[in-house]
């Protein structure tokens, strides 16, 4: 009988490099490499022959050289990190970074949904906070227009509040633990490893609220409409996403591997991962994709005093072709 070891071997096994077209540079892959949602992109980037390259960035750096103030503020050690001198191919972020950027960049595309992030709210019991209702009134870490304020909105929204009944803090998620283990704030709502560790420093006095239905997370890879458009470009984009979903298949069977690849880069111990690792690699184009994008774009229009924009033109955003190559040349 096959156990998990089995089927992490032949996972792995498929795994196989995949002949990329032949371009002057291998193709550049960024995502915020302290996050373990870039799993897959990693793995990807190994069985892709040396034709792929990863590197700290985020969706913004489809078009910009330099980083995005948001991943400065979000990733340890971006600060110091040496100036790119070439733009990205592909960008791992979350959709809500994509819906942000492209505001200025129309031509940016998704392509599949490589993670799905499972967030969780962690709170302090001394201040009465026993569910997301209790969260009225109170001091809540976060960053504005991410993910995880999304996840908080959600949150809120099933106990029939708003972002108006609480006072948000604008904390980066390592300020977020921080100030709630030094208690200056009542709860916190921030991605992984960050609850995991405030859980484990708070013990007792931590409350966990992780509504099941609330919000997941679509850590998506994107390009632009321009790479797509260049053929040369364009293959290697579906040689990588071949790869992409290999990968997303091996973890999926077994994460070791793949734990292993991330934890130099983000140097979080093996026991940290291991308890921090709430997420599934689905490697799709995520079901009502475009339904997502409509709510989470009106939260973010209403958060920019601006109006949103219509679905036809949220439509336009999604590019399922790649994808769907990839995934006929695999059967």
């Amino acid at each position: 009988m096959r156990g998990r070891t089995g089927k992490f071997i032949s996972a792995v096994a498929a795994l196989i490099v995949l002949p990329t077209a032949v371009l002057a540079e291998p193709l550049r892959v960024v995502g915020n490499i302290k996050v373990m949602e870039i799993a897959p992109l990693v793995l990807a980037s190994e069985a892709s022959g040396g034709q792929v390259e990863i590197a700290l960035g985020g969706v913004a750096n489809l078009w910009d050289l330099e980083l995005a103030s948001l991943t400065v503020a979000v990733s340890p050690g971006a600060k110091s990190a040496p100036p790119s001198t070439k733009l990205a191919d592909l960008a791992g972020n979350a959709e809500t970074q994509l819906l942000r950027v492209t505001l200025a960049h129309p031509d940016g595309r998704y392509l599949l949904t490589a993670t799905e992030g499972l967030y969780r709210i962690v709170a302090r019991r001394s201040r009465g906070i026993a569910t997301e209702a209790d969260l009225k009134g109170k001091r809540i870490g976060a960053y504005p227009g991410t993910s995880a304020a999304f996840y908080l909105h959600k949150a809120l929204q099933r106990a029939n509040l708003t972002e108006k009944d609480v006072t948000i803090v604008t904390l980066s998620p390592q300020a977020s633990e921080d100030a709630l283990i030094a208690g200056s704030i009542d709860a916190m709502s921030t991605w992984e490893p960050h609850s995991e560790r405030a859980l484990r420093k708070l013990g007792d006095e931590a409350v966990l609220i992780a509504p099941p239905q609330a919000y997941r997370e679509l850590y998506s890879l994107h390009t632009t409409q321009a790479a797509l458009d260049n053929p040369q470009k364009r293959a290697a984009i579906v040689a990588y996403v071949k790869n992409l979903l290999q990968a997303c298949r091996a973890i999926s069977a077994d994460p070791s591997h793949a734990q292993s690849l991330i934890r130099p880069l983000n140097g979080y111990s093996a026991d940290l991962m291991t308890q921090s690792w709430h997420y599934r690699f689905p490697c799709e184009v995520t079901p009502n994709l475009l339904d997502k994008f409509v709510e989470e774009e009106a939260w973010l229009a209403a958060q920019d005093g601006r109006a949103p924009r219509t679905r036809a033109q949220l439509a336009r955003l999604i590019d399922t072709s790649v994808y769907d190559e990839a995934r006929r040349a695999l059967r």
